[in-house]
């Protein structure tokens, strides 16, 4: 799977995101690069922190993704390809799009970001209609309170008024996704089938889920 995780906004769980899907995939015994494009290098601080067997993460400027994407695709050396874009709007962001299986757009319940997941949305249907080529895309929200509020009710409503795919899974506010960058264990290590680390297997599940069901289509037409 080639997963891109992208907004145009900081500070919405982005990385965390992409470093608790990519080693979950490396814990469970899949060979996998991320492709650190953040400015803050957040992940590739995280990575040496706690190596884990199975994940490569290169910290990669965006005039080098191109020629980066390519070695590894063809090197045959990997099962599943992780993007971590930076946060803001710039050229990579639209090669990245334009390769990947599934894009995950992360987003706190709030209006300020689910303005900015609707930026990302519209650039994903740009680059669709210029290559034409299906691109699954789905809103994952992140941050999110245990509890339910009339904030988080108000982004459920929105994204079903617009028509917006999302996860049915959800990052709740969690200390072990803070601590993940503290210590640098992953949260399906550290919170082992419960909490962080079973929301992370979930939202892998229906990851898989989506890439599978795509490329089933994709075989059908």
């Amino acid at each position: 799977m080639i997963i891109t995780f992208a907004s145009s906004k900081g500070g919405v769980g982005k990385s965390t995101a992409c470093a608790a899907v990519a080693a979950e995939l490396a814990l469970q015994g899949e060979r996998v690069l991320l492709i650190d494009l953040d400015q803050n290098r957040t992940l590739d601080r995280w990575a040496r922190k706690a190596p884990l067997i199975g994940l490569t993460v290169k910290a990669v400027e965006p005039t080098e993704f191109g020629a980066v994407f390519r070695a590894a695709e063809a090197s045959g050396e990997y099962e599943h390809i992780c993007i971590d874009l930076p946060g803001n709007r710039e050229v990579t962001l639209f090669k990245a799009l334009a390769r990947s299986d599934l894009v995950v757009i992360p987003a706190q319940a709030s209006e300020p970001d689910l303005r900015e997941a609707l930026v990302v949305v519209s650039d994903i249907r740009d680059v669709r209609d210029e290559t034409r080529r299906s691109i699954p895309y789905r809103l994952l929200l992140t941050k999110v309170f245990p509890l339910r509020s009339r904030v988080t009710d108000y982004v459920y409503e929105e994204l079903a008024r617009k028509g917006l795919p999302l996860f049915r899974t959800a990052m709740v506010e969690r200390s072990a996704y803070k601590e993940m960058f503290l210590a640098g264990t992953p949260p399906t290590r550290g919170d082992t089938g419960k909490g962080a680390g079973a929301e992370v297997r979930a939202l892998l599940d229906e990851m898989r889920s989506i890439v599978a069901g795509e490329r089933e289509l994709r075989k059908a037409g």
